[in-house]
């Protein structure tokens, strides 16, 4: 009895110890797969869905979120974002992180014809995912507040931690979708866009972090209707820039006239790793 007395006062302290959370919801993260479909060409995209099986895109994208309900990929929460104290800057690590993943599924997928169906299937699922996590801007963080977890907010429309807040709340309440942001896109001039587009998965994070200012604009932890106005539009563009991101990679992967123009890193700066093959 007192075996079940402690796993459960520990299990209820469990929850309420603030843990990273999702990046964007379920809405978000199948945005960012629509709009990278959106742009992509015809035979990319088949060649995708055809690893992809029958999952639809939006399940792809959504998939390392959905696994969280299984203990077994456990190993993979680390995988979602970036700690880095502020005014500190990204430093080679052994530890397995957002940008390590990403970069690791780049390489493996460069040889996806002479990789298992399955690797290849895996590694979309996680640059589908994790592509769109890293423009969550609190997925490039602070770990002194859990990337947002750990600071509670309050407004008029929104309330909860600030890691929710922009995963979702901000985006549910101004009701963004497909058609606002590819409005947004088109205020875009052709220069901008082949910006966003080169691929530089390392620059996408520090973008990305340079937004944490903004986000923790506020006062007495209190979002007013500016905050909210401005950061709707902040969220949209990021949901176009990791959507135009996803395609651009997944163009210069699948595509064969491709050329390949990924920026080449030491090793060391990513800690490069072989990848699970039971995703």
């Amino acid at each position: 009895m007192k075996k079940i007395l402690l796993s459960f006062i520990l299990g209820s302290m469990l929850l309420t110890i603030p843990m990273h959370s999702n990046a964007w919801g379920n809405k978000g993260h199948g945005l960012v797969a629509e709009i990278a479909f959106h742009f992509l060409d015809d035979s990319t995209k088949k060649m995708v869905k055809e690893f992809l099986g029958n999952m639809t895109i939006e399940e792809a994208a959504n998939w390392m979120d959905d696994s969280k309900s299984n203990s077994y990929f456990d190993y993979m929460r680390s995988w979602h974002y970036l700690d880095i104290d502020k005014g500190e800057v990204y430093k080679p690590t052994a530890e397995k992180n957002i940008l390590t993943i990403i970069h690791s599924a780049i390489l493996e997928l460069r040889q996806y014809k002479t990789i298992k169906h399955k690797d290849v299937r895996r590694d979309l699922l996680l640059l589908f995912h994790l592509v769109g996590d890293l423009h969550q801007p609190l997925h490039t963080g602070y770990a002194v507040d859990k990337g947002g977890n750990t600071v509670i907010v309050t407004s008029n429309v929104v309330s909860g931690n600030l890691h929710s807040i922009w995963d979702s709340q901000i985006l549910e309440y101004k009701n963004i979708n497909l058609d606002s942001c590819l409005q947004y896109y088109s205020t875009l001039s052709k220069d901008e866009t082949a910006a966003i587009e080169k691929i530089d998965v390392l620059k996408w994070m520090y973008q990305s972090r340079s937004l944490l200012d903004t986000v923790y604009l506020f006062n007495n932890n209190n979002l007013d209707a500016t905050y909210i106005d401005h950061n709707a539009q902040v969220i949209k563009m990021q949901l176009v820039k990791a959507g135009l991101r996803l395609g651009a990679l997944l163009h210069e992967l699948f595509n064969p006239d491709a050329p390949y123009t990924f920026e080449q890193k030491p090793a060391k700066l990513w800690g490069l790793f072989t990848l699970p093959s039971t995703i």
